[in-house]
């Protein structure tokens, strides 16, 4: 598990007090649910996880309902609260830990008094996701958060009782609902103090100026590498706008250049002109797409791009739109769009007849597969990069804590431990300079599989990166360069809706070090 600052937890049953109702800028909801009624659905961690995460959010702003080891009416008065002061805040965020099932399409977290064997048992004695959703929803806050580390294994859920883990549900503008593991799968409750979805949470929380989302992502990153992808989280969000979660000032200064780099090219990717190309190639000439510019920079623009006579009848709108925005030409809104861009890419290969666009979805599923190996080997160099720092990080904690305790009654130690201080210091920044490189990389790589998925056809391979124009001549794409083409093509395919953006793909990188 990575670091995060132990914490002094109470082992005491909290009881929920209802208080006065009253608007907050940030308000929390904390649920914990540990101790049941039946001594086979016991958990360590739940209270633990509030206790820890209480402490985490009062340190950014938060005021903090905590409740734990509450029957179904004990949590629905606590809901009832959180909503009151919810109304119009900044940031209303609501957090579970505890047994959490499916019934008929809907996610129940089971109150400690559950103590059935039948689905009515389990309905009665539980808090919905629907209850949740429309309390967030009638709070109407800025940003609604919703976090469910709800998927622990359950006797129940062994029995075929109810179905294993939680179904997908979506929450709706302005709200973000995230999940500890993927749909009908189970999250470990933790082999230490908190379990191992909270630990992450913990983990990156306190980072400065850093947008839920991206906070989040590498919190799944986190779980999916130290659980080897047997827990993959997953969120649903239709956020507006950036929401961060802590409120420390951010000491760790200009980001570095791989991270500026990056995001200046998913930018021009995005942009997909020669300007942005050539945006790109002013700041960055040796930088790690500066080839894939260039070659779209070398590619003749007609001025001639008549889409009279185009028929796309047979074709798929969105695979479409999908592989020529890879080819760098995006579809400009109104209806002539598409046929538009399709003549512009005609005009720049004179050679083909327009009749058959396979050749279109063959050049795109080549230079996604180009762009795809090239932040692979970012992100794989990164990886390797964080564990080292990881491993390095807890010998020096280890080591500074030891060198206090001396100096608590060693004077002549101080300047040794002002150095360690120092030290730890150091490379808390140097893991920060990763992490933020992962974040673009790791965004990008979804971005192209996500985008591959809607126009990759079944007889693709790793062959088409050997055709000119697909960032290399023919025969020069080096070994490296094709293991991770086929690589991409393997997550493109194995792409499930249900797991989007789960980033479980990331135990491939982490295995090959």
């Amino acid at each position: 598990m990575l670091f995060h600052r132990t914490l002094a937890l109470a082992a005491a049953v909290l009881t929920f007090v209802p208080v006065a109702a009253a608007a907050a800028d940030r308000i929390a909801l904390l649920l914990g649910n540990s101790d049941y009624a039946r001594d086979e659905l016991d958990l360590d961690n739940p209270v633990n996880d509030v206790h820890a995460l209480a402490e985490a959010l009062e340190r950014n702003g938060f005021q903090v309902i905590e409740a734990t080891d509450l029957d179904a009416a004990g949590m629905r008065a606590a809901l009832a609260d959180f909503g009151a002061q919810a109304k119009g805040a900044e940031m209303a965020l609501f957090f579970y830990a505890g047994h959490g099932v499916q019934v008929g399409g809907d996610n129940l977290l089971v109150g400690v008094d559950f103590n059935g064997a039948d689905v009515t048992a389990v309905e009665s004695a539980s808090l919905t996701m629907t209850e949740i959703r429309e309390t967030m929803i009638n709070a109407a806050p800025q940003a609604g958060l919703i976090l469910l580390d709800a998927c622990r294994d359950t006797p129940f859920a062994d029995t075929g009782t109810v179905k294993p883990g939680l179904v997908r549900t979506s929450g709706g503008v302005g709200m973000l609902i995230a999940y500890s593991t993927d749909p009908g799968n189970v999250a470990y409750d933790g082999a230490g103090d908190n379990s191992v979805f909270t630990s992450a949470l913990l983990d990156n929380i306190d980072t400065p100026g850093l947008d839920v989302r991206l906070m989040l992502g590498r919190v799944r990153q986190e779980v999916v590498l130290d659980t080897a992808g047997r827990q993959v989280p997953w969120v649903e969000e239709a956020l507006i706008g950036e929401h961060v979660l802590s409120t420390a000032r951010d000491t760790i200064g200009p980001e570095d250049e791989v991270t500026e780099e990056v995001r200046a090219w998913r930018v021009a990717y995005a942009a997909g002109d020669s300007a942005a190309m050539q945006a790109y190639l002013d700041v960055y000439p040796e930088g790690m797409f500066a080839d894939i510019a260039r070659e779209r920079l070398s590619v003749p623009v007609s001025a001639d791009t008549d889409s009279r006579g185009i028929n796309l009848a047979g074709e798929d709108p969105v695979a479409l739109t999908a592989a020529l925005a890879v080819v760098g030409l995006p579809v400009q809104a109104g209806d002539s769009g598409l046929a538009d861009a399709v003549g512009m890419y005609l005009a720049q290969n004179p050679a083909l007849d327009g009749q058959d666009l396979g050749p279109l979805y063959d050049d795109a599923a080549a230079r996604a597969m180009i762009l795809a190996a090239a932040t692979a080997q970012r992100m794989r160099t990164d990886l390797v990069a964080l564990r080292s720092v990881d491993r390095l990080q807890s010998v020096s904690l280890d080591a500074l804590a030891q060198i206090e305790a001396i100096a608590k009654d060693n004077p002549d130690a101080a300047p040794i431990l002002e150095q360690a201080q120092r030290d730890v210091y150091d490379i808390e920044m140097a893991r920060e300079r990763i992490l933020e490189r992962l974040d673009q990389s790791r965004t990008y790589y979804q971005e192209l599989i996500d985008n591959a998925a809607d126009f990759l056809r079944d007889d693709a391979t790793i062959d088409l990166i050997a055709s000119a124009g697909a960032g290399g001549s023919q025969g020069t794409v080096d070994q490296r360069v094709r293991d991770d083409a086929a690589l991409f093509l393997t997550h493109v395919r194995e792409t499930d809706p249900s797991r989007k953006g789960s980033y479980a793909w990331l135990t491939d990188f982490s295995a090959q070090d």
